[in-house]
Formats: structure tokens, sequence, C-alpha cells
């Protein structure tokens, strides 16, 4: 996959909440035919991963009218991206402490100027 992502989800279950964050709702079907325009895959292997998110409580499922179930994602993925950037980050420092502060520092200084300067008021405004 061509974007950066941090490990929040494997390769395929990112590009499946990235479809159902971008529709809201969907069904297995509605994400194989999105997954099948980039690649061949299984509609088992999308069912499968589907469940698995449910099961993490990422996505909540309903039966429709068909007997087919219904994906809803249980945060849209601002409100998702910050909770687990925030765990994240919790156990980052938890784990890793000053070395870590230390080292986000130095990626700081080393940062072209304009996003290190707005990282800097992020954390004034944070610290604040």
């Amino acid at each position: 996959m061509a974007r950066n992502r941090i490990n929040m989800f494997g390769e395929l279950e990112a590009e499946i909440m990235d479809i159902v964050w971008d529709s809201g709702t969907a069904c297995v079907r509605d994400v194989l035919e999105r997954l099948a325009k980039k690649r061949k895959i299984a509609y088992t292997t999308v069912m499968t991963v589907m469940t698995r998110l449910a099961d993490k409580k990422v996505l909540t499922r309903t039966m429709d009218k068909s007997g087919a179930f219904v994906y809803i994602p249980t945060k849209d993925k601002k409100t998702f991206m910050k909770s687990a950037s925030e765990k994240l980050i919790k156990d980052f420092l938890t784990t890793y402490g000053d070395v870590a502060i230390a080292q986000f520092m130095d990626i700081m200084e080393k940062t072209d100027a304009k996003q290190s300067e707005q990282w800097k008021e992020k954390l004034k405004t944070l610290i604040a």
C-alpha cells in the first residue's frame, strides 16, 4: 500500500476500514467490490476480516432485511485516530519514557521549520 500507516490495523484491515469509513455503512459485498478493483480477493477473506473488526469492537454489525450483515464503524475516522494515537503515545511513553521524549524533540528540530513550529504551538496549547 502506498500510504504510510501506523500499525493500528493490518494492511487489509486498514483498507476495509477506509472503505467503511468512506461509506458510513457497508456489507461484505460492497467492500469486496471496492477491493476487487485493486486486487484479487475472496469474499470469505473480506467476511473474516470484517467479522474480526467487529469482534475488536471497531465495527458493529446488524442484519438487514435480506439477512446480510451491514457493518458500521463504532467511531468516525477522526475520533478513532485521536483515541488510538493517544493510547499509542501513552503506551510508548510508559515503555520508553525520557528517551522517547528526547527522540521526539530531536525529530521536531530536524523537521522542516513550518511543521516544527506547528507542532511546538500545538504542544504549548496542550501544556497550558
